[in-house]
């Protein structure tokens, strides 16, 4: 801060903005302060801001700059309150401090000061021990409040157990109940399961026959886990049919038509009777022949399947080709022989067949499956009109002495074949002699 401190002359002019301002002004006390890097000034707490330029006191026109200085001088001011304060109390507490203690030169230390033998007494000091004294004579008894508040919340906990021991009873003894009459009753497995029980069925009857046959009223649902209808047959002992089956349905309004249609129908000479299938526990209940739960990946598959059942696709038109068309499989290009000297006859042949196949159409993938005995490679174009074209020229064309075989592919067959353990470590050792440098069998 500056130790420049203007004064207010005698003949200095304030700026006012009347007479009567003036007069005002000229009766309360003027007041300055070193704000931000410059001098203010004011008369009274409610005072117009002046700055001081040019040996002269200036009126602050900017409104918001005036509010924003006078802000700083009341933080400021607030600021010197606080160190008034603290040091009037600091002042305090050395007084006080020095009137019940006394310094002592050899411990370099202050001391209590020794009370005064017959003479008037000092002021009791307000120490650890004048507490404890004052809470035994005067203060609350701690030790029977605690107690109290101990029984009245072990009160509560214990009154809390015992009621819901009671609800845990309760329900118990409920579901005991519900069990007991339940027991020799049908279970009602509600939407859950859609099944009919088919009665006075051939003994002869095959699986295929009875699905064959109660597909007649809609779809039969599949096996989430083996995707196989859920269709049994029952059985005796001896493992001979027993006349009687049961058949799942996806739809819960098969179960109707089935009643309604299949009820009383021939099959093989034997007058069938169809209802809606009813279940019941027989025996003790086994948790070892639960089965296990599907997982969100699993039920979301499964759903898909189903709901995919009855989609609406539109009619293929007569010209439909399948993407597999798309792909051709070129057999005879290689032998394993070959495959097993030259550990870069993999790559050589993929780069030729992609260069020579491009005068046919857009090649798409090349793929050479080096373990099949036949040489098999496969290309993809992108339509069945560059397929067809390759098929047309590459078909039966000769070879290094063998002739080559060119179809489309049919969209099942698998021609990757899983290498041995020994293929795979001679591969590794010839490719490493390749990347080396060094010469393969072959060279």
């Amino acid at each position: 801060m500056s130790d420049f401190v203007p004064e207010v002359e005698e003949d200095e002019e304030i700026p006012v903005k009347s007479e009567e301002k003036q007069q005002e002004q000229a009766e309360e006390p003027f007041s300055r302060r070193f704000l931000n890097e410059k001098w203010y000034g004011k008369y009274g707490a409610d005072g117009e801001l002046l700055r001081f330029v040019d040996e002269n006191w200036v009126v602050i026109e900017d409104k918001d700059e005036a509010e924003f200085l006078s802000q700083l001088w009341f933080e400021q001011e607030e600021q010197e309150r606080k160190v008034r304060i603290f040091g009037l109390s600091w002042k305090k507490y050395k007084f006080r401090r020095k009137k019940n203690y006394t310094w002592d030169e050899e411990k370099q230390e202050w001391i209590p000061k020794e009370p005064k033998v017959g003479g008037a007494t000092e002021e009791p000091q307000v120490n650890e021990d004048f507490i404890a004294q004052y809470q035994a004579n005067y203060g609350v008894q701690y030790d029977d409040l605690y107690k109290k508040m101990d029984e009245e919340i072990l009160q509560k906990t214990q009154k809390a157990l015992e009621e819901h021991e009671e609800k845990k009873e309760k329900k118990r003894k409920k579901k005991a109940g519900e069990e007991a009459e339940k027991k020799d009753a049908w279970i009602d497995l509600g939407d859950k399961v859609h099944a009919v029980y088919v009665q006075n069925l051939p003994t002869d009857i095959t699986e295929q026959e009875f699905i064959d046959f109660m597909s007649k009223c809609g779809v039969i649902q599949p096996d989430a886990r083996t995707n196989k209808p859920k269709i049994k047959l029952y059985r005796d002992e001896e493992g001979n049919l027993k006349g009687d089956a049961r058949c799942c349905y996806i739809k819960k309004e098969s179960i109707a038509l089935a009643c309604s249609i299949l009820d009383g129908a021939n099959l093989k000479g034997h007058e069938v009777i169809v209802e809606e299938a009813h279940f019941e526990q027989k025996g003790d209940f086994d948790p070892t022949k639960k089965k296990r739960k599907l997982t969100a990946a699993q039920k979301k598959r499964y759903m898909e399947s189903q709901n995919k059942i009855f989609e609406w696709q539109p009619e293929k038109p007569r010209n439909y080709r399948p993407p597999s068309d798309c792909c051709v499989i070129i057999k005879n290009l290689f032998t394993l022989e070959q495959m097993a000297k030259n550990a870069a006859l993999l790559l050589d042949l993929k780069e030729e067949m992609e260069q020579s196949c491009q005068k046919y159409g857009q090649v798409k993938k090349v793929v050479v499956y080096d373990n099949h005995p036949e040489g098999v490679v496969s290309v993809s174009f992108s339509t069945t009109d560059e397929s067809d074209m390759a098929v047309k020229y590459m078909n039966g064309r000769i070879v290094d002495g063998r002739k080559l075989t060119a179809e489309l592919w049919d969209g099942k067959t698998k021609y990757k074949i899983k290498e041995s353990e020994e293929d795979e470590e001679r591969r590794r050792i010839e490719y490493e002699k390749y990347i080396s440098g060094g010469k393969t069998e072959e060279d």
